[in-house]
């Protein structure tokens, strides 16, 4: 997909409305946007092929209208699809609305010039409930718009106006459908309240596109899912590492919240893996480093859930700040935060932190100055290799770092993400995911990253406590509320995984520990998958690599994937992925009407063939479907008597086949230590076999075999 956008209105494609309203239902769908800031450059006649469609979200008219609107012109036989949502751009001159016109006629629309006031009497004509009323009602005062009128019987038109504006009455379509794409007038597609300062969606964004795009049945690549079930990581940003814990258990005994943190969050939960991105300042003396502080990230870095990240050296908070960094200017904002300075400020941060009440710490205070430790001058290379190099030396051998996770704003600039890339590290955070009672529209969900010149950022599937806590200084237990954005991520539609991301600072207060610890045992009993967020940031970027050719009628070839082992097909309810013609396929499930393919992450290529719903019973082992799984699969061999695999990931291993022959079958699973597990079953007629694994598969996989047996009796489960 090609998003416009005008950089004199909308500074950077993250800025834009487009970014912020539509990327994340196009993500779900399966696009990827690539953005062209029509200010400077307009896309080539080969982009323009090239592209599904060409979309476009301006909040206003445009800086170089007549230029656009002839290169509208010059490219249009080239445009397969066009959507328009919000303004055209430009006034409806004459020259303007020609082309605009040209456009929308192929939607079955005509583009008037006539302007239609706001309150104008009115009656809805038509109103497709389907789509329209999604989140709230249209606005019962009509909102000004341009008259668009219906054009024979091509449109489909989603919700339409009689207006009653003179001697006669005119037919106003604000949203419609076409051959040629699709068009929601400004106004009708999204209320904002400026009072309650919420948004919400008037046209269901998901049937909007679908309709607008009119794409057959294809593979998403999906981001929420991994073997049949929704996914779950947990990371942990380390501010506060130093601070002292006030919960009423540890009061008295200066132990730290890293303290606090890696004994009843780390190790109480050995089953559930966290990323630990630590800041690197805080190991300093200069800045309020304890005896113990390194002791502490050395101690959670040796544990086998715990992966390795890293949270910056000195914590930026304005990114953008050192994008073009200056150290005279930084300097003149030391000064002025210094004269500044109120006593009470300095006692407050000291006891926050814990720090000395000595200015040559050079911690700021808060966020008025661009980061939190300024006592060297801002060096990228410092920032990211040398802090990964220095990281790294913490863990124990052979446990490599993995991730960067952006601080403060978290919008890194172009060579900031460009540093991790080249380090060989994932990078994640922003986003500031949520969608709850406070934030209640599906708007307020993300888009898997952010463009950032020739570099993406991984946005953090949900935001953090900091937001739910007044920045840390009230309602303590106030990420017990993300629960809520759990639930309504995950259905209707499953829009996110499942994302536990906290500071260090939690373990400060009885309430916000309390209050991980309930997500911790809410996801204990939910069917999920515990990843490591690493996994997700490579699934993340895997949405963005992967190239699928279509090779067949409801055929596929799906390559370049990074770490995405999922495909989703939607509306797909009498189809199923055909094992026999498939390559690289472990098996299917059905969620909330789509179908989830799971792919071998060891298949470069796979290829995925849907056919006809299997019926009647399966003769052999050779079409057995692995439907869900709580550890990770790869390496899967079907024959018609044995099915082996490798498995590895957190807690007890829990896996699902069905379409299996009734028969007796033995399973065996060779540990990682060199223990064996066997197990005897029996499959009844349902074709469901489940296998509970209780091997430790954290660091190394499982190597799992079934086996069908011609004869023989059950035995009970031995070990050995």
């Amino acid at each position: 997909m090609l998003a416009l956008y005008d950089s004199t209105l909308e500074k950077t494609p993250t800025d834009t409305l487009f970014h912020t309203n539509l990327e994340m239902p196009l993500n779900h769908l399966g696009y990827v946007v690539q953005y062209r800031d029509i200010a400077t450059e307009f896309p080539t006649s080969d982009e323009v092929r090239a592209a599904q469609a060409i979309l476009t979200m301006f909040p206003g008219n445009i800086s170089r209208p007549s230029a656009y609107f002839r290169w509208l012109r010059s490219n249009s036989d080239g445009i397969r699809k066009f959507v328009v949502i919000g303004e055209f751009g430009g006034d409806m001159r004459e020259a303007n609305r020609s082309v605009i016109d040209l456009l929308f006629g192929r939607m079955g629309l005509r583009v008037t010039s006539r302007f239609i006031e706001r309150g104008t009497s009115s009656d809805i004509l038509i109103q497709d409930e389907e789509v329209v009323g999604y989140e709230v009602p249209p606005d019962p005062v009509l909102p000004a718009h341009i008259l668009v009128e219906p054009r024979g019987e091509d449109a489909d038109v989603l919700l339409s106006y009689v207006i009653h504006d003179g001697l006669r009455d005119r037919k106003s379509a604000v949203v419609a459908v076409g051959q040629g794409g699709g068009y929601a007038a400004a106004g009708f597609y999204l209320h904002f309240d400026p009072v309650l300062n919420i948004k919400r969606w008037i046209v269901d964004p998901f049937l909007f596109l679908e309709r607008a795009l009119d794409h057959p049945i294809h593979p998403i690549p999906d981001t929420t899912t991994v073997v049949g079930r929704r996914l779950f990581f947990s990371h942990v940003d380390g501010d506060g590492w130093n601070s002292v814990s006030q919960i009423e258990r540890y009061r008295g005994t200066d132990t730290s919240c890293a303290e606090v943190m890696i004994r009843e969050l780390f190790e109480a939960y050995p089953d559930v893996p966290v990323t630990l991105g630590f800041v690197l300042g805080d190991l300093d003396p200069d800045f309020g480093a304890r005896e113990d502080s390194e002791d502490l990230v050395r101690r959670a870095f040796a544990l086998p859930q715990i992966e390795v990240g890293s949270h910056t050296r000195t914590h930026p908070f304005d990114w953008s700040y050192f994008e073009d960094y200056d150290l005279s200017n930084e300097e003149a904002l030391i000064q002025k935060a210094d004269s500044q300075r109120s006593v009470s400020v300095v006692e407050r941060l000291a006891a926050m932190t814990g720090l000395a009440k000595r200015r040559e710490n050079f911690v700021a205070d808060d966020h008025s100055l661009p980061r939190a430790y300024l006592r060297d001058p801002f060096d990228l290379d410092d920032e990211v290799e040398e802090t990964l190099k220095r990281t790294q030396d913490l863990a124990p051998p052979g446990k490599r770092i993995a991730l960067y996770q952006w601080s403060g704003d978290a919008m890194a600039f172009e060579a900031a993400i460009a540093a991790t890339r080249k380090a060989g590290v994932r990078n994640i955070n922003g986003g500031d995911i949520r969608f709850d009672d406070q934030e209640p529209s599906v708007g307020y969900v993300a888009p898997i990253a952010r463009t950032v010149g020739a570099e993406r950022q991984i946005y953090a599937v949900n935001t953090n406590e900091n937001v739910f806590t007044d920045l840390w200084t009230d309602r303590f237990n106030g990420f017990r509320q993300l629960r809520e954005t759990f639930d309504r991520t995950g259905s209707p539609r499953r829009l996110r995984g499942v994302n536990l991301y906290y500071h260090t600072y939690s373990a400060e207060r009885a309430a916000s520990l309390d209050a991980i610890k309930a997500h911790l045992e809410w996801m204990r009993k939910q069917e999920l998958i515990a990843i490591r967020a690493s996994d997700y940031a490579s699934i993340a970027d895997g949405f963005f690599s992967t190239r699928i050719d279509e090779i067949g009628h409801i055929r596929w070839r799906i390559g370049e994937r990074g770490g995405l082992q999922t495909v989703r097909f939607d509306g797909a309810d009498y189809l199923d992925a055909d094992l026999s013609e498939s390559v690289g396929v472990i098996g299917t499930s059905r969620f909330d009407g789509s179908l989830y393919v799971a792919l071998d992450p060891t298949v470069v290529e796979v290829v995925v063939a849907l056919g006809a719903i299997r019926k009647g019973n399966p003769t052999d082992l050779s079409q057995a479907n692995l439907a869900r799984s709580s550890w990770s699969i790869s390496h899967l061999v079907r024959a018609p008597s044995l099915v082996t695999f490798n498995a590895s990931g957190f807690a007890e291993g829990r896996i699902e086949f069905e379409s299996v022959p009734s028969g007796h079958y033995r399973m065996r699973a060779d540990g990682p230590e060199g223990e064996t597990i066997w197990a005897d079953l029996v499959v009844e007629g349902d074709g469901r076999l489940v296998l509970d694994v209780p091997l430790d598969a954290r660091t190394r996989a499982l190597r799992v075999a079934i086996e069908s047996l011609s004869s023989g009796t059950t035995k009970k489960e031995s070990r050995s």
